[in-house]
């Protein structure tokens, strides 16, 4: 064999050692990492914990420091160990530690208004199995609603403010209203309904001047947003520009709505006076022909240009004190009365007093005229209370209501 083939073969032995070297290492790398890396579920990492125990009272920029670190702690494989770092870092962002100190929440719980005088009855009791009463929510319910009925009521009288006779009188607005009234009739709407417009439509008022011709308008608008409000089956809106004879076209009532609820900044919710009739008329024993009574003087308050700016927790008051004293009943206005009013001492309260007094003198002698009002309290649909209370009004005000708030003599 030649020297030159003697190389060539010792070369080629060579070449295949290499070959059977790198086929080797390949090999044993492969089985290696298979072997360190098993095809399982926890291939990924360590066992997270159910959503619901992780605590999340961390900070956003503690979250937004440490996300990185979080995935690359996720993606390590079992078999590798993590840094003390790292793990101190997991351990800060899922709070796993045991004496870890939980971040107290204080509640604030609303003042109950309370009765000065223990001895009242406690009506709630009774209609506790009535779920449809929510009893063990309705003195939060109402705390809400005396505290609600500030915010959407008018803070003054705006139609007796100086200046405001120039474009607007109490004549004008009692025309208004007793046209609402009317409107309200013939669209069979809920009751709350009306009261909810004429407290739109005063809210607005008292905010902004509003030209004569454009009051109509602003009674309508007033009535469809309190519709849309409060009631399931709502007019049309043709119905609406149908009724004001032409007046007002469909789309000056939405520009009109726009702007009423802009001004008032969409804040509609208001607590209906019939919702505290209703909580005073359980102490009444909810007697039906008191509370048809009280829902004319109730009404008639609030169609009054007088009362405007008077809370309908106090409006639904007085229409109860009034009722019952029509009707003669006793005791006048006992303690259980005064706490589901709202702490109303009828009998001693100078304020409520001149209120109700007020208000009789005002069905006796109208400074304004609501014929639709009368009328309807006059239909049998009603309970014709208009003429008794009508009679009784004038009889109070022949003898300057001094009998108003007497306590009956023991030979009565």
């Amino acid at each position: 064999m030649s020297e030159l083939d003697k190389t060539r073969t010792v070369n080629d032995q060579n070449t295949d050692e290499n070959t059977c070297l790198k086929e080797q290492t390949a090999a044993q790398g492969t089985a290696g990492r298979a072997k360190s890396v098993p095809l399982t579920s926890n291939s990924l990492g360590h066992q997270r914990r159910a959503l619901e125990e992780v605590k999340t009272n961390f900070s956003q920029n503690e979250k937004n420091a440490n996300v990185t670190e979080l995935r690359a702690v996720s993606a390590v494989p079992t078999g590798v160990v993590l840094s003390t770092n790292v793990q101190s870092k997991k351990r800060q962002i899922y709070r796993d530690s045991p004496d870890e100190e939980r971040e107290e929440v204080e509640i604030p719980v609303a003042k109950k208004p309370k009765c000065d005088s223990p001895d009242w009855r406690d009506l709630d009791i009774i209609e506790a199995r009535d779920l449809c009463m929510v009893s063990e929510y309705s003195d939060d319910i109402f705390c809400h609603l005396y505290e609600r009925e500030k915010q959407t009521t008018p803070t003054y009288n705006y139609l007796f403010a100086k200046g405001c006779t120039e474009y607007l009188r109490p004549s004008l607005r009692a025309i208004l209203v007793d046209w609402l009234v009317e409107v309200h009739l013939k669209f069979q709407l809920l009751p709350e309904t009306l009261y909810l417009g004429i407290n739109i439509m005063d809210r607005f008022m008292s905010l902004k001047k509003v030209s004569m011709a454009k009051l109509q308008l602003l009674a309508v608008s007033s009535l469809l947003i309190a519709a849309k409000f409060e009631e399931v089956n709502l007019p049309k809106l043709s119905q609406y520009a149908y009724i004001t004879d032409g007046a007002c076209s469909t789309e000056d009532m939405k520009n009109a709505e726009l702007y009423i609820l802009t001004t008032l900044g969409f804040e509609i919710g208001y607590p209906s006076p019939l919702n505290f009739l209703r909580r005073i008329s359980k102490a009444d024993g909810y007697n039906d022909e008191a509370r048809d009574v009280a829902k004319f003087f109730l009404e008639y308050a609030i169609c009054c240009p007088k009362f405007t700016e008077v809370v309908p927790s106090r409006l639904s008051a007085m229409a109860m004190y009034c009722a019952r004293r029509s009707l003669d009943k006793l005791p006048r206005w006992d303690n259980t009365h005064k706490h589901y009013s709202g702490s109303v001492d009828a009998l001693n309260d100078s304020h409520f007093r001149a209120l109700c007094r007020e208000l009789v003198e005002e069905i006796a002698e109208p400074s304004t005229q609501l014929n639709a009002l009368e009328g309807k309290y006059r239909s049998e649909r009603m309970g014709s209370v208009f003429e008794p209370a009508k009679a009784w009004c004038n009889l109070m005000a022949v003898r300057d209501c001094v009998d108003l708030f007497q306590e009956p003599t023991t030979a009565e």
